[in-house]
């Protein structure tokens, strides 16, 4: 295609922009002897690149007659598309390196050679992180390293290094780094005293030290001096406290990360304070140690600086670095150094002050609901309560603090802290109090709707109580148990949340018991048969002193020892050996309305042929019910205690199991949890009789309700308890895969083949 054609079409593309003659011939010279579909193809990704960046889409040009002879027309697109992400995450020189420079390892990885992927080495990673910082800190890939102070991102892939050893150090160096920014403090949310005063129209961000950089006319400038600073400050601080790590990646890694050179102040001072981080030994550059007073260098080289004293000498550094006319290009940070996303560190600090502020809401609730009913009511004021009006205005609540507390510097520890609502001024219990003054420490303040939420849900508990107080005519319950609760849309759980009410059912006297055990006179007959077998478990040891028979191998390998010259063996018997079963189990037995009828009837039958065989066994087992309606009624049935004998009342209790309410399964089974945590036994089993899947009248639904159970469950098998269920519910499959686990639960398709399948179910679970 024609010079002039050529140019005509890029004019047409990047209409109504209008760019210098002479560069347009330049970058579209080279094209002038490619047929005409090609040159289509490549004036094609004009319009794509020209929007974003105009030297951007010079230099692609420039450069793909060489591209072009290692990557096809086809895979063109991928790469612009790779080039446009660094631009947009990193700026335009990092795209420009991209293509300039990393051609060669994007063909690796395009051919499948790459390095080390993060995902074959996180299960190694995890541990080691959460090693050293004693704290529960997760890790995810991203495109640059970086951490918001509760995960630490990485890159998806490290190829820098033809051995993946090197690769796989260097993902510890980066983790290790990021975590060394949190223990550090370097991620300032308060400022130091002498910056406290920054004018009120810049205190804008919730981080402050955001606030710090907008308040430069260069903010990258700022970012970079002081990410240069603090990351020397890590170094030497991981010098300290990692020196085996350090050591390795000073053989390995450092060298192999020298900074470029630059012509220009103020990267060349940058730039040369950077390469201080790939020495073997750090040392305070020159160019670093002329803004440092005396003072200064020796805590830095002691590993005493602070946060703050970087910011101080960013200050100092910022005033004789910037430049007047010239616009700065931020500094490319050293892969293992990552970068500041202070946006990230933000979104985070919000996350977790909901977070905490909802546990301070759940524990103040709590406490509410621990005082009489008298100091509750003048707290919330009763005239709120009778209107149905639970929540308080910003006005009502006030927190009281003493003068050194308010003030994070030099404060006494035992400052006092008061909370009053309503004019009625409360006295927090020591681990309220000591919450609440972490999250002071945390955040500066603690926002008033988290205590109006608090006092909002103890007075709706308080009218759920009375109202099913008015409606209940069972005998008086023991006094209710507090459980936490699962909430996955917030990845944390609401604080004594859920109430659990213990009842015992009423034994009734009826022929139901005799005509089970009559209906199923065989099966009863073959079940307690088959128990009887499963009494002990029998297993010859071999090589024993003294026992029951010979153990032939051992007497030919002792003889030929003999033989030999060699001691031999006086372990030449076998000895039949007996193993006591040692099991306690509890059956959780749905109860909710849904198993009216038949269900209710194979339920209560299933039991009766569990028990009758299960007293030949000698098996510890309990049994309870669980139904209930919302968080504040949640109900759990005693049938059987674990030491309880089986006779004509346990019998007459399972006779009356009958529908009741709702199915909120995560109160049960953190209850049976609890009881057989103090059990001392080999195998702890909790069977869950069920007919379809959690629920409950309030938003104790669909995944919310899932997702509990299955922590619930989760807790269980943390305290080495195996949960398992058995459902007749059709759409078990979509659910209690993710609950249980995949073999941890069966369905039954026929309610009716359920008191024949529950003891053969449990015969296996125990064997």
């Amino acid at each position: 295609m024609k010079l002039a054609r050529l140019t005509e079409r890029f004019y047409d593309l990047v209409a109504p922009d209008i760019p210098n003659e002479w560069d347009v011939e330049e970058v579209m010279e080279p094209f002038i002897d490619e047929n005409d579909l090609i040159c289509e193809a490549i004036l094609g990704h004009i319009p794509v690149i020209w929007p974003v960046s105009h030297s951007l889409c010079y230099d692609f040009l420039r450069l793909l007659p060489n591209t072009l002879l290692h990557l096809s027309l086809e895979q063109v697109p991928r790469w612009i598309g790779v080039t446009l992400d660094l631009y947009e995450t990193d700026g335009l020189r990092a795209a420009q390196r991209f293509m300039q420079n990393d051609l060669k390892k994007y063909l690796s990885q395009l051919a499948g050679r790459g390095g080390l992927s993060f995902s074959s080495v996180e299960k190694q990673l995890l541990p080691y992180i959460c090693g050293i910082a004693r704290d529960t800190l997760q890790i995810a890939p991203a495109r640059q390293s970086y951490t918001d102070t509760t995960s630490i991102f990485v890159p998806e892939e490290l190829n820098q290094f033809s051995n993946n050893d090197d690769n796989f150090l260097l993902y510890k160096l980066i983790l290790t780094f990021q975590w060394g920014f949190i223990a550090c403090g370097s991620l300032l949310n308060k400022p130091p005293g002498e910056f406290s005063n920054l004018p009120s129209e810049e205190t804008k961000h919730s981080l402050w030290l955001r606030t710090f950089f907008d308040s430069f006319k260069e903010p990258l400038l700022a970012r970079d001096i002081y990410h240069t600073l603090e990351s020397i400050r890590v170094r030497i601080f991981l010098d300290n406290e990692l020196p085996g790590l350090m050591r390795a990646a000073g053989a390995q890694i450092f060298h192999s990360f020298l900074p470029c050179s630059e012509q220009h102040q103020p990267e060349k001072t940058l730039r040369s304070m950077q390469q201080a981080l790939t020495a073997d030994k750090i040392e305070i550059h020159p160019l670093l140690a002329q803004h440092l007073t005396e003072k200064e260098s020796h805590t830095y080289c002691q590993g005493h600086a602070s946060a703050e004293d970087s910011v101080r000498i960013t200050s100092r550094l910022y005033s004789t670095l910037q430049r007047k006319k010239q616009e700065y290009t931020p500094l490319s940070p050293l892969p293992f150094q990552g970068v500041f996303k202070l946006r990230a560190v933000e979104t985070a600090r919000k996350i977790q002050e909901q977070k905490m502020g909802e546990q301070f809401a759940d524990m103040m609730a709590a406490h509410l609901l621990s005082l009489s009913k008298k100091e509750l009511a003048d707290v919330l004021k009763q005239d709120q309560r009778d209107s149905g009006n639970t929540g308080l205005a910003e006005s009502d609540i006030s927190m009281i603090m003493d003068s050194e507390f308010a003030s994070t510097a030099n404060r006494e520890p035992e400052a006092p802290l008061l909370i009053t609502i309503n004019n009625e001024e409360l006295q927090l219990p020591p681990e309220l109090e000591d919450f609440t003054k972490n999250f002071l420490d945390e955040f500066g303040h603690l926002p008033a709707r988290f205590l109006s939420s608090a006092a909002g849900k103890a007075g709706q508990t308080m009218l759920e109580q009375d109202i099913a107080g008015k409606n209940e005519d069972d005998q008086p319950g023991t006094e209710a148990l507090l459980y936490n609760e699962w909430d996955y849309r917030r990845q944390g759980y609401r604080k004594n949340w859920c109430s659990l009410h213990f009842k015992t059912l009423k034994p009734v006297h009826s022929g139901f018991i005799r005509n089970t055990l009559e209906k199923y006179h065989g099966l009863t007959i073959r079940l307690r048969h088959q128990f009887e077998m499963m009494r002990s478990q029998e297993r010859f040891v071999k090589r024993q002193r003294e026992g029951d028979d010979i153990d032939f191998d051992a007497l030919v390998e002792a003889i030929s020892d003999s033989k030999a010259g060699l001691a031999s063996s006086d372990r030449l018997f076998i000895r039949l050996k007996r193993d006591e079963r040692d099991i306690a189990v509890l059956f959780l037995v749905d109860m909710s309305n849904s198993t009216a009828g038949w269900v209710n009837t194979a339920l209560k039958e299933s039991l009766i042929l569990m028990t009758e065989a299960m007293e030949v066994l000698g098996d510890r087992y309990g049994i309870y019910g669980f139904s209930g309606m919302r968080r504040s009624r949640c109900e759990l049935f005693h049938v059987k205690h674990l030491s309880e004998p089986y006779g004509e009342q346990v019998k007459e209790r399972i006779s009356s199991i009958a529908p009741s309410e709702y199915t909120r399964m995560g109160p049960p089974i953190r209850h049976a949890t609890s009881i057989l945590r103090e059990v001392d036994a080999k195998v702890r089993l909790i069977i869950t009789l069920t007919d379809g899947k959690p629920e409950d009248y309030d938003d104790y639904k669909g995944k919310y309700a899932i997702e509990d159970t299955r922590h619930a469950l989760l807790e269980a098998k943390a305290a080495d308890i195996h949960p398992f269920c058995i459902t007749i519910d059709h759409q078990a499959r979509d659910y209690m895969k993710h609950m249980y686990g995949p073999a941890n639960f069966i369905f039954i398709d026929n309610v009716r083949k359920l008191p024949l399948r529950i003891p053969e179910i449990y015969r296996v679970l125990t064997s």
